[in-house]
């Protein structure tokens, strides 16, 4: 942009000096062009070959305007897109602030069903990290039943696990929790002026907030119809890298794309070994 600045004013300025000299020497410049011309009434004939020259100046002006015009516009765009980055990362970032906020308001407790059969797990209502924990532990045990039964475990059957012995049971925070995360995603794919490596930085931001449990309950929340198409979203931005190995994360294998489990950078490789807790259920 300033070369071109410097450009236009240096052209104007050598325009202007050269309009001077014309008006004050060109009788001895015509002279100089045809030898026996030596009054100004018999140079008309060599000025009237300027005409051209005329018409020329008038286009490059012109042109610097046009040229100016779409200088502007093109300045114009980047500041719209800058701004409308500045502004999209601070809705970005509240968004964040309440992901964080409402994540500490997620509450948890044991079936009754599942605490008969485990006495020694906490009975009581947990809440945040805690609560992850334990719906997973719960929703683990229900694939794991299904896997002993023989019962094969499809979107439906596991989608139904989480929707019955989870969600429905804590819709009002979990459904609040899982419909920001999704809200704030999906502004990022969806935006006109993000660069792919802008939204993939962004979705790392929420992704690195999941602890292992919470990234393989976004898996299952996002197997429901009431989610929407959040499991494209769990691919797009690859949700499940963190999720912790086990029952579950096998039966997620199955139902979602390798590339959901892979880091932005990985290839396709092998899964990785079990990093399953001695505590989980799958046994």
């Amino acid at each position: 942009m300033l070369k071109i600045v410097v450009f236009t004013a240096s052209f104007a300025v050598f325009v202007v000096c050269f309009w001077f000299y014309w008006a004050f020497y060109s009788d001895d410049l015509a002279y100089r062009a045809v030898g026996h011309i030596n009054a100004l009434n018999q140079a008309g004939t060599w000025g009237d070959s300027f005409g051209g020259f005329n018409a020329l100046l008038g286009a490059l002006g012109f042109t610097g305007v046009l040229a100016t015009l779409l200088l502007q516009g093109q300045a114009l765009l980047v500041q719209q897109k800058d701004l409308h980055k500045q502004r999209f990362e601070q809705t970005f970032f509240e968004l964040l602030r309440m992901i964080r906020e409402a994540r500490e308001q997620i509450r948890f407790r044991h079936s009754r069903t599942y605490q008969g059969l485990f006495p020694k797990e906490d009975g009581s209502t947990l809440s945040g990290n805690h609560a992850f924990r334990a719906a997973y532990k719960e929703l683990s045990y229900w694939v794991y039943l299904a896997n002993k039964n023989g019962t094969e475990i499809n979107k439906d059957t596991l989608g139904k696990f989480y929707a019955e012995h989870v969600h429905s049971r804590y819709e009002s925070t979990l459904g609040a929790y899982y419909r920001l995360i999704y809200g704030a995603l999906d502004r990022v794919r969806n935006d006109s002026y993000l660069s792919e490596k802008e939204k993939d930085d962004l979705g790392n931001l929420i992704r690195s907030q999941f602890t292992s449990f919470e990234a393989l309950i976004a898996g299952c929340n996002a197997l429901n119809d009431f989610a929407k198409d959040f499991d494209t979203i769990v691919v797009r931005f690859r949700l499940l890298k963190y999720a912790r190995r086990g029952e579950v994360y096998d039966a997620l294998r199955k139902l979602y794309p390798r590339e959901a489990f892979l880091g932005r950078d990985e290839v396709d490789v092998a899964p990785d070994a079990d990093t399953r807790d001695d505590d989980d259920l799958a046994d």
